[in-house]
């Protein structure tokens, strides 16, 4: 972003120094027809944002949302008490998932 900042006030410096020494230039009709030809067959400036700046501004607008989800999350899981007394948590905690891992697998 600061190349494209600087590249444009580049050339904002660059047209004033010209029109300040423009009494000074001498063109013909042709020079200008040439110029305003290669003016036309350059394009128009590509000003489409790329994949980057969408995903900065999803990124920061989902921010908020997600934090405002994890301090939730977390009172719901300070409220109810949660420990892993299920039968879920227990199995990762005791280390009985080896134990099924290597019964599946045949080891």
């Amino acid at each position: 972003m600061k190349s494209l900042n600087n590249e444009i006030e580049s050339a904002k410096e660059l047209l004033r120094r010209v029109y300040h020494e423009k009494e000074d230039l001498e063109v013909d009709y042709k020079w200008r027809l040439k110029v305003m030809r290669h003016i036309r067959n350059i394009g128009p400036i590509n000003t489409a944002p790329d994949y980057i700046t969408f995903f900065e501004q999803f990124l920061w607008r989902l921010a908020p949302a997600a934090c405002f989800l994890i301090i939730v999350l977390a009172v719901l899981l300070l409220e109810f008490d949660f420990t892993p007394e299920y039968e879920v948590f227990t199995s990762l905690i005791n280390g009985i998932e080896l134990v099924n891992l290597e019964q599946l697998l045949g080891l």
